[in-house]
């Protein structure tokens, strides 16, 4: 494993304590997430205990994720000026500039990335977003989960950030000598990010440098942290999963020991009284066998007999209940209603009742959004501001032009697509958006310039039929 605290020490020395330990904690989540939830089992027993395990914080946390990015968000970006009449310059300037960035988030399978981001952060408790730029490959958007980076943030300031540091193994070698570690360093030094990166073997000795102080001509770091949950002051962010663990464990046991239950229960037993030892002996369990049932001679008056006693349960009431209160707990901790297809089905003629019913969710994921929605805005000016420095795709004059930027978000209740059509059609009735950014937001057009040419040729054609219909008309009166 990576020395984490050896590769650090001389970067963030004081700062943040045992690193090892944290990133060790970080990986159990991690493995709790996928499915290793095993538990010790006591020795000595005569029968092997059932391990039954349902990975309800999997499905919690993706089901939350999917809530909140399953259906993308919309990066909409409007020009600062209004235009004269009988003219779309700055409209056309911020279809461009909007245009250039959907190119970028395309290329980086940006919104693909961003669902995965978002149970990464659960997990881990915080993820990095990084952007890298290249004069010929473009700009790249990089996430990065909990493990991988390690900030460091003004102690006046908490939201200004002074350094990163990420850590990547190579490659997956056993031995020390041949293991090798990337060490990424991106410091503000004198108003100018300065870029170190070197690899290390796994004494965490250096072994080849990449980049050493170099100027990457931002006065910002391309990086941005996104926390999930948290207080005032704190950097590390929550895990949902340590606080969904305590109540996913006792399911796993209680669900477990249940099957154990029903396996040695659930079969009624024999019981032989005042029988012959050898009769009893060649008693066979068949369909439709006889037996011979001969009396043990000390037994006196008493006559040999078979009885059969059948299981009785009677914790399988407390067992539900029990095993629903914990199931319900962890559902409620991440504001998920548990409710059945069956349950659905009654609600869902009723978007105001799907609304109802999903409204913690939607309040948690609008808390969740002022983390996230400020980090994505600051992730698009970054995006600009790079391809304006470095000159990328042969655009900076696009990143240049004034715009202002609004990121719409859609959760999958069919109630609220409906009504955000509506208020956006309101919009271009008003001439407040145009029919490109409508068509753009809500159609599915390989080309919406050839989509908006065809429109209006057509309604040229109409007009051109009207106008000869009613001069037809003209002229037959006169």
């Amino acid at each position: 494993m990576i020395d984490y605290n050896a590769l650090l020490k001389t970067e963030l020395a004081g700062v943040y304590g045992d690193f090892l330990q944290k990133v060790s904690q970080i990986n159990k989540w991690y493995a709790i997430y996928e499915g290793e939830q095993k538990w010790e089992i006591p020795s000595g027993l005569d029968y092997t205990p059932t391990r039954k395990i349902t990975n309800i914080i999997k499905k919690l946390i993706d089901a939350r994720s999917r809530f909140m990015f399953g259906n993308p968000p919309y990066f909409d970006i409007r020009p600062v000026q209004s235009d004269n009449k009988d003219s779309t310059t700055y409209q056309d300037q911020a279809a461009e500039k909007e245009a250039l960035l959907e190119k970028i988030l395309a290329e980086n399978k940006f919104y693909a990335k961003l669902l995965k981001a978002r149970k990464d952060c659960s997990i881990g408790g915080r993820i990095a977003i990084k952007l890298w730029a290249n004069r010929d490959e473009g700009l790249k958007i990089i996430f990065s989960p909990a493990q991988e980076f390690f900030p460091q943030f003004n102690e006046d300031d908490i939201d200004l950030l002074e350094k990163v540091v990420f850590l990547y193994a190579v490659n997956d070698e056993t031995d020390i000598n041949k293991q090798r570690i990337k060490k990424q360093v991106w410091e503000v030094i004198n108003g100018q990010c300065i870029l170190n990166e070197s690899i290390y073997n796994g004494r965490g000795e250096p072994v080849e440098v990449l980049y050493e102080d170099y100027d990457t001509g931002l006065d910002f770091i391309p990086i941005i942290v996104i926390q999930n949950g948290g207080l005032t002051g704190e950097t590390e962010g929550k895990s949902d999963v340590e606080q969904l663990w305590s109540n996913q464990d006792a399911y796993n046991r209680l669900t477990s020991d249940d099957i154990d239950a029903l396996r040695f229960q659930m079969f009624g037993q024999d019981v032989i009284t005042d029988a012959d030892e050898n009769s009893i002996k060649n008693i066979k369990i068949a369909p439709g066998a006889l037996i011979d049932l001969q009396t043990e001679p000390t037994a006196g008056d008493r006559q040999a007999k078979v009885e059969r006693l059948e299981s009785r349960f009677t914790y399988a009431d407390k067992f539900a209940d029990t095993v629903n209160r914990i199931k319900n707990d962890m559902y409620d901790t991440m504001e998920i209603p548990n409710v059945s297809l069956e349950q659905l089905k009654g609600l869902m003629q009723s978007g105001k009742s799907m609304k109802a019913l999903y409204w913690a969710l939607m309040a948690a994921c609008d808390e969740d959004w002022t983390e996230w929605g400020p980090a994505l805005e600051q992730m698009v000016d970054y995006i600009f501001r790079m391809v304006d420095v470095y000159n990328l795709y042969g655009a900076r004059k696009v990143a240049k032009y004034e715009t202002t930027l609004e990121i719409h978000r859609y959760y999958p209740i069919p109630e609220d697509e409906a009504d955000d059509k509506r208020i956006d059609m309101e919009e271009v009735a008003a001439q407040l958006r145009s029919r490109k950014a409508y068509m753009k937001k809500w159609g599915d057009y390989e080309d919406v310039d050839s989509e908006l040419e065809q429109i209006r040729l057509e309604q040229e054609m109409l007009k051109d039929d009207f106008t000869r219909a009613v001069e037809g008309e003209l002229g037959d009166e006169i």
